[in-house]
């Protein structure tokens, strides 16, 4: 496959050539690339107001003066500067072309369910066979039935209780989740739960950067895995949008049969984003694998606790950290942008760092649910 980025638009010409997928991008490239979601605000907008036309959506005027100000120090402090100069990287080729590439490697333990915890657990909740409500659960426990596998001698529920204790046996993670989220819900703790059925290396935590909320190029893909604890972060940063196919192919190469996918937010954003900019350019989806988004077993736990469940708010409340010269999130394009206009590499420096604490904050929330739900 050849890239070329040249146009008097800006926008990336791409020629493959060889995929079964390439007539399905072309189709998708020319409905989707004349829209356009957000505007790139000038530093010479009016400000006196809270709000002001060209606002990023979510914030007030004392975060995007914040912002605007950190954009200057940024800039100012690595001005004719190299990125490889300030974040330790290298350009790693790929068959879509190179990609600047950021590894860390961090102390990390992961807590989380074993496969037999992960199995009492859920054969407990009894709920999980049609027909049973929180009466008859009350019931059927007071006359001896206090698992799912007691159930098998029951003369009405024994077909059904068979049938589930085949699933969890089987530790089909997709399936199992899909049951649960139908008796119970997405964010229960039993789904959260089912990651007790895979390895810790099997985790692979992502986390994306994007120009916009859909159709834009991602200029930034996050993703990191354990090996014992250990949890090593590999970033594929865009130095222009002409590499978005490198990164996508790298972030692929990391997705095999027993991989699990860990997000915050990933199911209703992350994910989807992905799939669509893959089928932009014609490359080969991911495969369909378990997916656990630690916002919707945040939210279960914490959304009376805490003022909100935005990953930095739990952050603060539950780790006690709080960050220092961040970028808000709706502010990542128009500091791309400027990094892009101007060739200074100050406004994206926050945002590979933005993305790497989200990722070491994702394993963490993932850990603390397990101390929530081992008790």
């Amino acid at each position: 496959m050849s890239i070329t980025s040249k146009s008097n638009k800006g926008r990336i010409n791409v020629t493959h050539n060889k995929s079964p997928f390439i007539g399905i991008g072309k189709s998708f490239r020319t409905k989707i690339d004349p829209v356009k979601e957000y505007e790139i605000v000038e530093d010479n907008e009016d400000i006196k107001n809270d709000f002001f036309y060209g606002m990023p959506f979510g914030l007030n005027q004392n975060e995007y003066v914040n912002a605007q100000n950190l954009k200057r120090v940024l800039m100012d402090k690595y001005k004719d500067m190299e990125i490889s100069e300030v974040i330790k990287g290298h350009e790693n080729d790929s068959g879509h072309g190179s990609i600047f590439t950021i590894n860390y490697d961090i102390p990390l333990k992961l807590k989380k369910f074993s496969s037999d915890e992960a199995k009492e657990k859920i054969l407990s909740e009894l709920k999980l066979i049609y027909g049973i409500g929180d009466m008859k659960k009350k019931y059927l426990r007071s006359r001896g039935y206090t698992t799912i596998e007691d159930l098998i001698n029951h003369p009405r529920f024994s077909k059904e209780a068979k049938s589930c204790l085949d699933l969890i046996e089987s530790r089909d993670t997709k399936n199992i989740m899909n049951r649960i989220s139908y008796w119970l819900s997405q964010s229960d703790e039993l789904a959260y739960c089912c990651s007790g059925f895979h390895e810790m290396e099997d985790f692979l935590f992502f986390d994306i950067e994007t120009l916009g909320l859909f159709n834009r190029p991602i200029i930034l893909i996050g993703v990191a895995k354990y090996n014992r604890d250990t949890l090593s972060i590999n970033q594929y940063f865009l130095r222009d949008l002409a590499q978005e196919p490198a990164a996508l192919e790298e972030f692929s190469s990391f997705i095999g049969p027993k991989s699990v996918l860990v997000s915050y937010n990933g199911k209703a954003f992350d994910t989807p984003y992905i799939r669509e900019r893959l089928s932009y350019y014609g490359m080969k989806p991911i495969i369909e694998i378990p997916h656990f988004d630690m916002l919707h077993f945040a939210r279960k736990v914490w959304r009376n606790k805490y003022p909100n469940c935005r990953l930095v708010t739990l952050e603060k409340y539950l780790f006690g950290i709080e960050r220092n010269d961040d970028v808000p999130s709706a502010l990542v394009p128009e500091f791309y942008e400027t990094y892009l206009r101007t060739g200074n590499i100050g406004p994206v420096i926050p945002i590979i760092e933005h993305n790497r604490h989200d990722l070491i904050t994702l394993t963490k929330i993932f850990s603390k649910l397990y101390e929530e739900w081992s008790k």
